[in-house]
């Protein structure tokens, strides 16, 4: 590990990638809690709402405004070209780093060595943690998983939080990056099974703690939420089949539309939009990227 001798921090070996779809009411609070001595790289996917947010933060960025939204991926992978240290932290718009976690994230990389995935625990702003504990390509039954009292230090667990983690560059190009087949949602599962096949260890460093508000990075509406679950259908159906592993449609299907019956009934449009939504999806070429206004 080698920091930027401009500083003399260990810090400025990181940079903090941010991908940003109108997020403008989060990022700010975002960015101020990464440390002045680390890089940041936010990579805008062509937001509708544009990015005068840039003149309010309370720090310089590299602001890298993509063409079109080309998916959360794509861009992620473009942000980690863009840096020129030796580790990335991904990081989502709505989350916020500690004061103490990007020390914690560099201690455990001299300790556990490279390549490997460093996550920080994850709390939400009630500071209950937010273990990611499955996938859609690997369940586990809620009687095998940890419960917090049981966790008393780092652990290695099988399942990357695309919210926040933190990778050596060079490992994470070398690992592929992101399939950029998939423009959203399940990314990190797809990494996590790449990770694990390449014998690198994913790491949860419970010293390193970020606060994910989750959800917020952009304003929710009915059709908002009914492309982004169209979009999460896709990505769903694209990754199980690549790992061999495809649902049954019609099943699905008939499961959706019972669910957009009671959603109805029960006058619940944000559920009715997001069964909706999967049922499209359903229906989409897995392979198809979705329109740029998602």
């Amino acid at each position: 590990m080698s920091a930027d001798p401009s500083t003399g921090s260990p810090l400025s070996a990181v940079t903090v990638v941010f991908v940003t779809y109108n997020s403008g009411a989060v990022i700010g609070r975002a960015v101020a809690s990464v440390p002045e001595e680390c890089p940041v790289v936010i990579v805008d996917n062509a937001s509708p709402e544009g990015t005068s947010w840039r003149a309010g933060l309370s720090r310089p960025v590299d602001l890298l405004e993509m063409p079109a939204n080309a998916g959360f991926g794509t861009a992620c992978n473009a942000g980690a070209r863009r840096a020129a240290t030796p580790y990335v932290l991904f990081l989502n718009p709505d989350a916020v780093l500690d004061a103490d976690t990007l020390p914690a994230l560099l201690a455990a990389a001299g300790r556990y060595g490279d390549p490997a995935i460093l996550m920080p625990a994850i709390v939400g702003e009630n500071g209950r943690l937010m273990r990611k504990e499955g996938s859609i390509l690997e369940k586990v039954p809620r009687r095998l998983r940890l419960s917090p009292d049981e966790i008393a230090g780092d652990y290695c667990t099988r399942f990357v939080h695309g919210a926040a983690f933190m990778m050596a560059r060079d490992a994470f190009f070398a690992l592929g990056g992101f399939d950029e087949a998939i423009f959203l949602y399940h990314e990190d599962d797809d990494l996590s099974l790449r990770a694990i096949a390449r014998r690198i260890p994913i790491i949860v460093v419970t010293a390193a703690r970020v606060t994910h508000a989750g959800g917020r990075s952009s304003a929710p509406s009915f059709g908002q939420t009914f492309r982004v679950n169209r979009a999460k259908m896709q990505s769903e159906r694209y990754v199980l089949e690549k790992y061999g592993r495809s649902r049954a449609t019609f099943a699905q299907i008939a499961k959706l539309a019972g669910g957009c019956v009671l959603a109805l009934a029960c006058l619940d449009l944000h559920r009715f939009a997001i069964r909706t939504g999967k049922m499209a999806g359903c229906f989409d070429d897995v392979r198809r990227t979705p329109p740029a206004h998602v």
